[in-house]
């Protein structure tokens, strides 16, 4: 019996003061899913919601251009 090795999903998460745009994509390249989030703490729990439906953390990839601030951390908590 063989096991399917789970597929790594890819986030581009564009980070703006008030709004961050995000796209998820498969490691195809296909278009998962495109969204925005505002950066407020119920925006962030949103997100992470958001990409738990896209796999295990450690496979959903997170690209973004800071190394830190709450929005980082979150995601970092969450296990991505």
């Amino acid at each position: 019996m063989s096991e399917e090795t789970p597929e790594v999903v890819y986030v581009g998460l564009d980070w703006a003061a008030l709004v961050h745009a995000v796209c998820v994509m498969s490691a195809a390249g296909k278009v998962l899913a495109q969204f925005t989030i505002e950066h407020t703490a119920e925006g962030i729990a949103s997100l992470i919601r958001r990409l738990a439906k896209h796999g295990d953390p450690e496979l959903v990839q997170i690209g973004i251009e800071r190394p830190n601030g709450r929005l980082v951390d979150l995601l970092l908590e969450a296990g991505h």
